[in-house]
């Protein structure tokens, strides 16, 4: 966190949830959550409801652990009068985000619907729209990896990110990994 004070940067704690839950996770991560310069993302493919290994499918989170989660950040930010904080989910299937029609959004946390997906630019654009369409969230997002995007491209650079504002919406958050 001092390296991103420094460069006036944010850090974004990534949950993985395996066999847990939102609920379980959050009271773990008050003492950073609260601090105004970091946020949260959720990363459901790893999210297993059942007995399956995490990773041995594609997990799934559904809308009323992100709504837990809106919930509690919302109240940091009204507790510790920090700016509104960033909620990143991580999707590349619609299913991976259950019953997103029922996300309920607040003032205090700022929802990116981040596209995470690997693969050409034209298979990361269609996902991306897929994604896009489907959930009405605050804001969209748009992850680029640079290994596996490039060997799925055959050697091409990965998209640049102005290829990527051009993209309707226009993402707010481009992640790189």
């Amino acid at each position: 966190m001092l390296l991103a004070r420094k460069i006036h940067g944010i850090v974004i704690l990534d949950l993985q949830l395996g066999w847990s839950s939102v609920s379980a996770e959050l009271p773990y991560l008050i003492h950073y959550l609260k601090l105004p310069d970091v946020h949260l993302a959720i990363d459901p493919e790893f999210s297993m409801y059942d007995t399956l290994i995490p990773g041995s499918a594609i997990g799934k989170i559904s809308a009323v652990d992100i709504n837990h989660a809106i919930r509690y950040l919302s109240v940091l930010v009204q507790k510790y009068h920090v700016p509104p904080k960033l909620l990143i989910l991580h999707s590349f299937r619609e299913r991976m985000i259950a019953n997103y029609k029922s996300i309920k959004l607040t003032p205090e946390v700022q929802v990116v619907m981040n596209m995470d997906a690997w693969g050409t630019s034209d298979a990361k654009i269609k996902t991306y729209n897929m994604i896009q369409s489907k959930c009405a969230v605050d804001f969209t997002g748009f992850k680029l990896f640079y290994k596996h995007d490039v060997r799925a491209s055959y050697g091409k650079s990965i998209m640049q990110p102005l290829e990527i504002l051009k993209l309707y919406p226009s993402p707010i958050y481009i992640q790189y990994q």
